[in-house]
Order: structure tokens, then C-alpha cells, then sequence
């Protein structure tokens, strides 16, 4: 654990960026090489490393980082937006972050990254004061976005709680949360891609297939992690009354729906009960029963022909068209525009 003492050196991110400008016969920077399209080393008074990254397809970065901090020290950053989550695993080292939003954002937390666990968040628009000890650190990220995300959703399987609103939403509140272990799998999908044996082409394609792995393991762990705290064996008849009406005013509010956490208040029920009840009653999760609720009133106002395409999206609660699209199709099998112009549907 990092604490705070007498001899941690506290600095601006310029400052501390403008370090490496000064050390400029110590940063060395490699780009398109050993399969990675960015390698940079440094070295400065502060600390001693490396970091590789690689932009992968479908909107995925992937970013390694090996060095060794030779003082005590406390760097404020300011993040502004961008539409990535990162999963974080960290293999050596620790160091505490803390964080602030802006005026628009009263999202806080202070904690421990520490070797051997594996995190997910998504923070923008923040402060951050990260704080590192001497020693080494070893750290991989992967930061992907929105459209990754959901080019996988099926809408239907079980989905850590922060990440569901994805799946209805433009946007994604903040979140950080510690995942768990790096289990033995994780392990074996890092050591991996930290030593890949391929290089060129093939390597991209390994360094892609290894990532979404590890990605695949780590929500699982997070879903199974939030199952494990809040098994649901059996429902009382009041608790399956709450959950239908849930699913009520999520109907009722399907332009601006609540937050499954809101939803639970509103209900009387603690969200995981209420998200693992939603499963065992309806076979789904909440914003999945949500979601089809939304596709079958399209496909309605589509058929009826009275408005275009645009307009139903906006009626049912779809704010960006693209996604209504993928949606829709994913459930009927074919585009909002045919369905409009009469084509059938997949039942």
C-alpha cells in the first residue's frame, strides 16, 4: 500500500512532463517496430521504463507498462472526456489514486491499485492525483469503447451492473471498481501477450484474440463476483410484487429510464436482488426486457408506416440512430428500413 510521507514529492503533471523534455537524451521513442506501434523508453529522475502500445481493431488499445520509480511521489493529471473503459491488470507495484470530478461531477474515490488484482472503470472529466512508491511496477491496459462493447451484446446475457446502461445509452457513468484476483486464466492470457510469439500481422491478430479473452475473464468474474454476494435462492411473494412493478415503471419510462440502483430504491429492493429477482422472473435482465419492450413497439410503428425511421428511434428512446439500427436488426434480422418498407420479421 502507498502512503502518504515526509519524503513523497508532490508535482503538476507539467512538471513532471516537463522532465522528459529535459531528458531528452533518455526518451527514446520507436514507432512501428516488434509489432506495436509505439514503443517509448525513459529515463528520468523520477522513474526508469518502458511502455508498448498497439491500436487493435474494433476501437481497442492496448497498452503495457514496465518501469521502476526511483522516488516517492504524488502527480496531479486532469483527464478530460473520452469514451473509453479500462481494464486495468496489475502484475507488480501499487500506488493509490485519488480522484475528483469537476463541478458537473461529484464522483469521488480514493484507492489502492495493488499487484495481483485486476480492475474496470470508466473516468472522465476528473481530477486524479496519483500516488507511486519506489519500485517496480508492471501494469497492463486495455481501453476499449462503446461501440467494442456492444458489438458483443447478444441482449440477453447477464452484464456487470455499471456496464448495462451501455447497451440503452449514449453515455456511461463513472465508475472504478476492483474486479477481483487475476486468476489463473487471466494469468495465462497476460503471460501471453507480455511474451506473444508471433510478429507482423500475426502478431496483431494473437495480441487481439488474447485481449478479448482476457476481457471475456474478467466479466465474468465481475458478474459471477456480484452473484456470489447476493445469491437469490428463493423470492418472497411481496419481492416478486416489486420486481413486476420494476419492470412497470421501467415501461412507463422507457424514454429516460432510471438506474437499475434508482429503479431498486423506487421498489423497496436492493438493485442485486433486484437484478438477479428481474433474471429468475423474466428469464432476462431488467434493461434486456427493456430493450425488447422498446424493439416490439418499433416494429409496430414501423409496420404502421406513419413515421420514418429517425422518428420511431427518438419514440422509443433510441438517441442515436446507429444503435436503434443494430439493435433492431440483431432481434428481427432485418434493418428498420425494411421493416418499414414491409419485409418480414424474424419472429
Amino acid at each position: 500500500m502507498v502512503e502518504q510521507s515526509k519524503a513523497m514529492e508532490i508535482i503538476t503533471s507539467a512538471q513532471y512532463h516537463q522532465q522528459h523534455i529535459e531528458s531528452r537524451k533518455q526518451y527514446q521513442v520507436v514507432y512501428n517496430t516488434e509489432g506495436y506501434d509505439r514503443i517509448v523508453r525513459y529515463s528520468d529522475r523520477y522513474v526508469t521504463g518502458s511502455y508498448r502500445e498497439v491500436q487493435l481493431r474494433h476501437g481497442v488499445h492496448l497498452v503495457l507498462y514496465d518501469g521502476t520509480w526511483l522516488r516517492n511521489l504524488s502527480v496531479e493529471n486532469l483527464f478530460d472526456t473520452h469514451e473509453s473503459i479500462v481494464a486495468r491488470f496489475h502484475l507488480a507495484g501499487s500506488s493509490r489514486i485519488v480522484i475528483s470530478g469537476n463541478q458537473e461531477k461529484s464522483f469521488k474515490a480514493d484507492y489502492i491499485h495493488q499487484a495481483g488484482k485486476n480492475y474496470l472503470f470508466y473516468l472522465s472529466d476528473i481530477k486524479q492525483i496519483d500516488e507511486v512508491a519506489v519500485g517496480t511496477e508492471l501494469t497492463i491496459l486495455i481501453l476499449f469503447n462503446f461501440d467494442f462493447f456492444r458489438s458483443f451484446s447478444t441482449g440477453s446475457e447477464v452484464l456487470p451492473e455499471p456496464l448495462q446502461v451501455l447497451l440503452e445509452s449514449d453515455t456511461l457513468p463513472l465508475f472504478h471498481r476492483q474486479v477481483g484476483q487475476i486468476t489463473q486464466q487471466m494469468h495465462l492470457a497476460l503471460e501471453q501477450i507480455l511474451h506473444c510469439p508471433h510478429q507482423g500481422m500475426m502478431k496483431r491478430m494473437y495480441l487481439e484474440s488474447k485481449v478479448i479473452e482476457l476481457l471475456s475473464w474478467q466479466l465474468t468474474q465481475f458478474v459471477e463476483t456480484q452473484q456470489g454476494q447476493y445469491p437469490v435462492t428463493s423470492l418472497k411473494p411481496v419481492d416478486v410484487e416489486r420486481i413486476y412493478q420494476a419492470k412497470e415503471i421501467l415501461i412507463q419510462n422507457q424514454i429516460e429510464p432510471p438506474s437499475l440502483i434508482d429503479l431498486a430504491q423506487l421498489v423497496g429492493l436492493h438493485h442485486m436482488k433486484l437484478k438477479l429477482g428481474f433474471r429468475k422472473i423474466f428469464g432476462t435482465t431488467a434493461f434486456a426486457c427493456l430493450r425488447s419492450y422498446r424493439l416490439e413497439q418499433a416494429k409496430q410503428f414501423l409496420q404502421e408506416g406513419k413515421m420514418t425511421v429517425e422518428e420511431v428511434a427518438n419514440v422509443v428512446g433510441y438517441s442515436h440512430l446507429g444503435h436503434f439500427r443494430n439493435a433492431f436488426k440483431r432481434k428481427f434480422g432485418i434493418t428498420p428500413s425494411a421493416c418499414r418498407a414491409g419485409k418480414i420479421v424474424m419472429e
